[in-house]
């Protein structure tokens, strides 16, 4: 019997063990700052953590169970990294286990970026496990691009002695450093802005806008390169082609060039020139490249400084043979460029007859909103659709635009093929194609927008709200501090200049009054520091077996002993045939702050009843007085911090007791009833689950979470008259 009680003990030790492991496992994975992948030995994912979830963009469920190569491995990468995992399965030898490695993985949206990997082979006693440590170092990658950028332009304008030979070293270097697929560089001339130079490495696939460049000029204000010299300062495009001020877009979007970024020439605050880079890829603004790229082209314009005579003599000829260009080709590529801008705009775009409404274009951004075909949309009206939620909002909107010749900024809620609805800015011009008035609609789904200022909204009135708190507290505190200060500011005076004439017993009154307000105020902190460990999440119910009927008494017996009420308190309490299993503590928070405010709110002599009962699994107490009762107004508020009845009078009081009470009445899971009527006393039930004990005896410690203000009580049922006041 000994060995086996020895064996039992060992194996709950153990399992003990077992679950502290994976609970700080757990917590490890969901806590960590990199990525933590592990997969089996067939290369599917066993575990995803949120860091991974973050980096990769895949949920954990999305990801369980993939194939990892498919998941976060690029396209031309995974069947390597196979045969490398089946190599290392087979032969049960790693070339890369235990070393930090860079390589390159991709994010569910498709972007490839740079990772470091650290992988880890666990033994299991069958196939072996791998698990990766994966840490996203794309800033540190692009940090270390552009220092190497600026080191090489710093080394180019100090190496070369002409334009022509510093210009092309500048932007292969800028490209070649920052993965940038292409670089020109401009001049201020006779009011224009023309190419100097143009360097990529994209071949034939990129000559022709590169002809295009070379051959193009800009004003103040116009394509990117105009905007920068108007401006003087950098910017950043993150699609060329949808960019309503880049002439150039429309090639752009033939050779696949997309990103771009420009910043200015200068030579103290004139600006000489323009450099520009382009990128096949759609690349979010990036601040440090463009503060560091600022402070560049301030070097390179005391260097192009010195070369301007000759430089301006090429760009004027350039400027000349574009003119001839742009016209010519303006005209015949107007048509196309509105057209390629209407498709590939990602705003809502449609064109509709205004004799009769119905849609003659739309674009994709229109169909992927709304959920329809084009062939479903084309030759309907909006009306035909469904698409607005309000047809008289529609009627109005279209009447607007036919007696103004345009609407601005309606916002309006749209409704799509599935029923989704939408906030959306609408604004329309009217405008004549082949003598027809169209009506050419533009859409903004600003939902997200409007979710954001309504988080906002509830943000602000929670910041309102704390603020009130806050002012209670202090209003609250210095009137409660206040009080009792002066008793014994008062009696301690009195004592010093008349003692020896005082009788002992006068005395003795004075020192007791500063005893009573040094409770008071010891009281007051005390509640407040209590509720603040209950509000944070501080406070645990912790179960233990407890007589009900014992702890009644005592608690009556401790109030009469206090001394301070002169009503009595009838307990009715029968023995109990099994103890509850309660948290005493708690239970001392609620029931002395009951018991007082029944005491308090009684008339002198009049009796206050306590009972408790067993119901089922719960125990019922109940404590009743015949007091002064709660106005119905004040049971909206009645367990808000710092509030107190309207009926209190000059009795003291805090306005937290019954804030505590409740939130130890959920610490033990229970619910709280108040039934009152003003003048007429109150009645206080509490229902607290005590008999309903788990398997072993002991119920479960419960912890709260931090609350916010004005939650709303889960269990709270209040009736008219509800006492809102606090011992």
């Amino acid at each position: 019997m000994a060995v086996s009680s020895t064996n039992t003990e060992t194996v709950t030790r153990t399992e003990a063990a077992l679950r502290a492991s994976e609970a700080l496992k757990t917590a490890i994975l969901q806590t960590a700052l990199d990525a933590i992948v592990t997969i089996d030995g067939g290369g599917r994912i066993l575990d995803f953590n949120p860091a991974a979830e973050r980096i990769f963009g895949y949920t954990r469920e999305e990801a369980l169970g993939e194939e990892m190569a498919q998941v976060i491995i690029p396209p031309h990468l995974r069947e390597r990294h196979r045969v490398g995992l089946a190599r290392a399965v087979a032969s049960g030898q790693d070339t890369i286990v235990g070393k930090r490695i860079e390589i390159t993985a991709i994010r569910k949206s498709g972007e490839e970026f740079p990772v470091e990997l650290a992988i880890t082979r666990i033994q299991t006693g069958g196939p072996p496990i791998f698990t990766g440590h994966i840490r996203d170092i794309t800033e540190r990658k692009r940090t270390e691009l552009l220092r190497a950028a600026r080191l090489e332009v710093t080394r180019v304008l100090a190496e070369a002695l002409t334009l022509a030979e510093a210009t092309p070293q500048i932007l292969r270097a800028v490209c070649e450093s920052l993965q940038w697929d292409m670089g020109t560089m401009w001049h201020v001339e006779d009011s224009m802005l023309r190419c100097v130079d143009v360097w990529h490495a994209g071949g034939e696939r990129l000559r022709d806008f590169e002809e295009l460049t070379r051959t193009s000029t800009f004003v103040r204000g116009d394509g990117l390169p105009g905007r920068i010299w108007s401006t003087g300062e950098p910017q950043w495009i993150s699609d060329v082609v949808c960019d309503a001020n880049f002439p150039r877009a429309p090639l752009a979007d033939q050779v696949g060039l997309h990103a771009a970024f420009a910043f200015p020439i200068r030579l103290g605050d004139h600006v000489l020139g323009v450099i520009e880079f382009f990128s096949r890829e759609i690349r979010q603004p990036n601040a440090d490249v463009l503060e560091m790229f600022f402070a560049i082209g301030g070097q390179i314009g005391q260097f192009i400084e010195r070369r301007r005579a000759e430089a301006g003599i090429r760009q004027l000829n350039a400027a000349l043979e574009q003119r001839v260009t742009e016209a010519t080709r303006g005209l015949r590529e107007s048509q196309e460029r509105f057209s390629k801008a209407f498709r590939a705009s990602p705003v809502f775009l449609s064109i509709a007859r205004m004799s009769d409404g119905k849609f003659v274009e739309v674009n994709e951004a229109f169909l992927q909103s709304a959920g329809y075909k084009r062939e479903e949309v084309i030759d309907r009206t909006s009306a035909d659709l469904g698409l607005w939620t309000d047809l008289e909002e529609r009627n109005a909107f279209l009447r607007e635009v036919q007696g103004h010749g345009f609407a601005r900024q309606h916002e309006v809620i749209l409704r799509s093929k599935n029923g989704r609805l939408d906030t959306v800015l609408v604004s329309a011009e009217l405008i004549n194609i082949e003598g027809q008035d169209h009506i050419l609609a533009v859409g903004l789904n600003i939902t997200a927008r409007k979710k954001a200022e309504e988080k906002m909204r509830h943000a602000l009135e929670r910041e309102k709200e704390l603020s009130r708190l806050k002012t209670n507290f202090v209003t609250l505190v210095s009137h409660e501090f206040r009080t009792p200060l002066g008793i014994i500011m008062s009696a301690a005076d009195i004592l010093k200049k008349y003692f020896d004439r005082l009788a002992p017993e006068r005395r003795g009154e004075h020192l007791q009054d500063i005893q009573d307000a040094i409770r008071r105020m010891a009281e007051l902190i005390d509640e407040v520091l209590l509720l603040a460990r209950v509000e944070a999440g501080k406070m645990e119910c912790k179960p233990v077996p407890l007589d009900l009927r014992a702890f009644c008494l005592r608690l009556r017996d401790e109030m009469r002993s206090s001394g301070h009420h002169t009503s009595a308190i009838a307990v009715t309490a029968k023995p109990f045939t099994a103890n509850a299993a309660a948290d005493e503590p708690l239970l001392r928070h609620i029931f002395i702050n009951l018991l007082s405010n029944a005491l308090k709110y009684s008339e002198p002599g009049s009796e206050v009843e306590f009972s408790v009962a067993r119901r089922a699994g719960d125990a019922l107490f109940e404590v009743r007085d015949r007091g002064i009762g709660i106005p119905a107004e004040d049971l909206r508020e009645l367990f808000q911090t710092f509030r107190r009845g309207a009926n209190v009078g000059e009795r003291p009081g805090t306005g937290l007791g019954l804030v505590i009470v409740k939130r130890c009445v959920e610490l033990h899971g229970g619910s709280i009833d108040v039934q009152s009527r003003e003048g007429a006393g109150t009645t206080v039930i509490v229902r607290l689950p005590l008999f309903a004990a788990e398997p072993g005896g002991r119920k479960k410690a419960r912890r709260t979470p931090a609350r916010r203000p004005r939650a709303k009580p889960k269990r709270i049922r209040r009736v008219v008259g509800r006492k809102k006041s606090k011992p």
